[in-house]
């Protein structure tokens, strides 16, 4: 495990308690809050790949579904996580300039999987208010906090970019 490796783990592990401690206690409108380990997902599988991606959504998710309050089945955040990681990292994959699209997506779909993959799991909490109320209100909230989130998570996990800078000669030659 590389230095970029275990930064990227330290960024999950400080991104869940932020959002246990701090970001689901916030007085913000409505019931709803932004998923900000699902875009911290994102961001890592815009930068290393599906099957990465994949890898730590799960990781992230099984982290998540034991931190409190853990209200659902065992597993069932794992299991979102994982198909939203693998399918950012995939169509990354596919479409390199796609990765603004990606993020949106992702923060679209991550409510509405979760949702149905609660529904299929037999989750009490799903009903008609919250499909109607909760989950418009979860979505909006992603999107306003996908992009600072992702770019920065993009930031940390790919480093820092080196810069190459041309001679002004160079440039003055080639007008002549």
């Amino acid at each position: 495990m590389g230095g970029r490796d275990v930064l990227s783990v330290g960024v999950f592990l400080l991104v869940m308690v932020f959002q246990v401690t701090v970001v689901n206690r916030l007085p913000l409108p409505g019931e709803g809050a932004p998923d900000l380990v699902l875009l911290t997902v994102v961001g890592y599988a815009l930068v290393r790949g599906a099957n990465a991606g994949a890898v730590m959504g799960f990781c992230a998710g099984l982290a998540s579904d034991v931190l409190p309050p853990a209200a659902h089945v065992l597993g069932q955040h794992a299991l979102v996580l994982c198909l939203i990681g693998f399918m950012a990292g995939r169509v990354v994959e596919s479409y390199p300039d796609a990765g603004q699209l990606t993020t949106l997506a992702c923060a679209v779909a991550g409510p509405l999987v979760a949702a149905g993959v609660g529904a299929l799991l037999g989750d009490d909490r799903i009903s008609r208010s919250m499909l109607t109320a909760t989950l418009p209100q979860a979505v909006l909230y992603n999107l306003l906090a996908a992009p600072p989130v992702v770019w920065a998570v993009t930031r940390v996990v790919r480093g820092p970019r080196v810069r190459t800078i041309q001679p002004a000669g160079y440039l003055a030659r080639g007008r002549t």
